[in-house]
C-alpha cells in the first residue's frame, strides 16, 4: 500500500498548478520547510473486507496543500485544491507493487493544525482499496 507514494507524487508533480511547489512524500528524506508544498502520506488504513485467505485493504492518503499566509493564500489553495481533486479523485492507480487498486475517491477535507502560525491550508483525504492475499490458506 505504501508503494502508491510514487505514483501519486509522480501525478501531482506533473500538474501546472503545483509547478515551484514542493511535492513529497512521508516516507522521503526532505527539508520540510519550504513552501508552497504539497507533502502526501499514507494517514492509515481500514480493511473494508476480511475473509479466510484475503483482506481488502483501503489506506488513505491524505495530501496537504500549504502557503504561507497572505493576501493571496485563499486563490492559491484553491487552485491547488481543485488541480489535486481534478487529478485524484476517480483516478485508478492500475497495477502497483503487484496488486490492482481502484480508483481513488476524495472521503473529506480538513484545515491542517501547523505549529507555523504562518502558514495556511487544507488537507484532502483519498481511499482506495486493493485486495491482500493470505499465505495461510
Amino acid at each position: 500500500m505504501l508503494a502508491l507514494a510514487t505514483p501519486l507524487k509522480t501525478r501531482l508533480q506533473a500538474l501546472p498548478q503545483l509547478t515551484g511547489w514542493a511535492v513529497r512524500v512521508g516516507t522521503e528524506l526532505a527539508d520540510r520547510r519550504p513552501v508552497p508544498a504539497a507533502d502526501v502520506r499514507c494517514s492509515g488504513a481500514s480493511v473494508a473486507d476480511s475473509r479466510t485467505g484475503a483482506a481488502m485493504v483501503a489506506p488513505e492518503w491524505t495530501v496537504t496543500l500549504v502557503v504561507r499566509r497572505s493576501d493571496t493564500a485563499a486563490d492559491e489553495l484553491d487552485a491547488a485544491f481543485a488541480a489535486v481533486f481534478a487529478s485524484l479523485h476517480a483516478w485508478q492507480p492500475g497495477q502497483v507493487a503487484g496488486r490492482g487498486w481502484e480508483p481513488l475517491t476524495l472521503q473529506r477535507v480538513t484545515e491542517p493544525l501547523f505549529a507555523d502560525e504562518g502558514l495556511a491550508g487544507c488537507e484532502l483525504v483519498f481511499s482506495t482499496s486493493a485486495r491482500y492475499l493470505s499465505g495461510n490458506t
